[in-house]
């Protein structure tokens, strides 16, 4: 029996069609390294290329299963095949009709199979009441291929060339090598424990950390992940976590982290940086595992050209009505940049979420609305820290919830309130704030 493709494709993504051990706390995941493990990677991608162009009922996907002792590597494997180089497509309606026939149902409004799809039961809304028994089932293909100068087995094979089993398998480019599938089979398996993880710490090292910095927050913010950064020896180690106080189960944004941590992998080469650890807290069936990788023992891999966005998780809505607001105004003459250079002060790292410039004056102003307590205590020790090591010019816009947190700030504070589902900024306290 064939697997469905959105079977196997989906099979990445299943933590128990991924090899791995578990040795007290911590988890081993398997990965596959370059030349040793070319084999039975090849194997596949012959196997598929000598399928293309075969509908799916007609491809035996349970064959390579016998393949190697473990059948999940290979279920793995296939199902990163699926995911990254190959796909099924439905057939085109010139795959069975030949030039005269296609001419012909061109004249009818028929010029794909969902037209004649629609035709057909147009045909029979029209003429038997939208209904036919299945001992009147011949007569009406007789009928229709009348109707349309085709045979009544063409009308069949028509009307079921939608159908999954009836799908055949694309090359999405050119054929992979072993090394890329090895590559992208290593990342969906990393990316999976991503998906069951509660948090991620990693360390990067590089030449260009404001940058890296910058660009990580960019994304945390994208995908609503808390983040914690801290600078040490030409290394930046961050710390990722979901806001799970606000979503209960607490692997509920493992995706959104595998998102973030994408993009950090994907833009690497250009930033010129290189992922020394990673340590993954997963959760297996309400258990915590660790999946700890050093720069051994991280494998190959290759993240996917494109990943997909969520808008949803872009800033937050009072960093955005901030954000325009000022930019649309221009209050005063100052101007506003989004996420400004990071600042490193020994360990510490932070990058604003604003800059408020004019002329020689700049002006940072950070956002506090999180309503977690433990958050708005840690922040205030941050910003203790930055007064201490000479960072002056900021200004504190703070959701009045946390007032209390704030009564004796050593930077400026404004508050600003919710009314209405729409924040209520005192612009003109700002204003007040900035330098002459």
């Amino acid at each position: 029996m064939a697997i469905s493709s959105m079977g196997i494709a989906a099979l990445v993504l299943r933590l128990q069609y991924i090899k791995y051990q578990i040795k007290g706390t911590h988890l081993l995941p398997y990965f596959l390294t370059t030349p040793l493990d070319q084999s039975l990677p090849q194997r596949l991608i012959d196997y598929f290329e000598s399928h293309i162009d075969k509908i799916r009922d007609n491809i035996d996907f349970e064959e390579p299963l016998t393949w190697a002792p473990d059948n999940r590597v290979v279920r793995a494997l296939t199902a990163t095949l699926l995911n990254r180089f190959y796909s099924f497509s439905s057939h085109q309606l010139e795959d069975y009709l030949d030039q005269t026939q296609l001419t012909a149902l061109k004249r009818q409004g028929i010029a794909s199979l969902e037209d004649f799809r629609l035709w057909f039961w147009q045909y029979v809304q029209d003429h038997q009441g939208g209904f036919f028994a299945r001992e009147n089932r011949q007569k009406t293909f007789s009928d229709v291929s009348e109707n349309l100068g085709l045979s009544p087995k063409s009308i069949e094979s028509l009307l079921t060339a939608h159908r999954e089993e009836q799908m055949l398998l694309q090359r999405k480019n050119s054929p992979p090598s072993a090394e890329q599938l090895i590559a992208a089979y290593n990342y969906e398996v990393f990316e999976t424990f991503l998906y069951h993880c509660d948090s991620v710490n990693l360390t990067v090292s590089g030449t260009s950390l404001g940058t890296t910095a910058r660009s990580l927050l960019k994304y945390t913010k994208r995908y609503g992940v808390l983040v914690e950064l801290e600078s040490d020896n030409g290394t930046i180690r961050a710390t990722l976590a979901g806001p799970q106080v606000f979503f209960g189960r607490a692997t509920s944004f493992g995706w959104n982290i595998a998102q973030v941590i994408t993009h950090l992998l994907q833009e690497a080469p250009s930033l010129k940086i290189r992922v020394e650890k990673v340590s993954i807290d997963v959760i297996l069936r309400d258990h915590h595992y660790i999946v700890q990788l050093d720069s051994k023992s991280i494998p190959v891999l290759l993240p996917r050209g494109q990943i997909r966005e969520d808008m949803a998780f872009l800033d937050s809505k009072v960093e955005k009505q901030f954000y325009w607001s000022w930019h649309n105004n221009k209050f005063r003459g100052w101007d506003i940049i989004r996420e400004p250079e990071a600042f490193i002060f020994g360990s510490y790292l932070i990058i604003p979420d604003f800059a408020l410039v004019k002329g020689e004056h700049r002006v940072l102003v950070e956002i506090i609305g999180y309503w977690r307590e433990e958050y708005t205590q840690k922040k205030r020790v941050q910003l203790e820290l930055l007064k201490q090591h000479g960072l002056k010019h900021m200004i504190l816009l703070v959701d009045t919830k946390h007032r209390k947190y704030f009564t004796k700030s050593i930077y400026p504070v404004v508050f600003y309130r919710i009314r209405s589902k729409r924040y209520e900024i005192p612009y003109g306290k700002i204003l007040n704030a900035l330098p002459d």
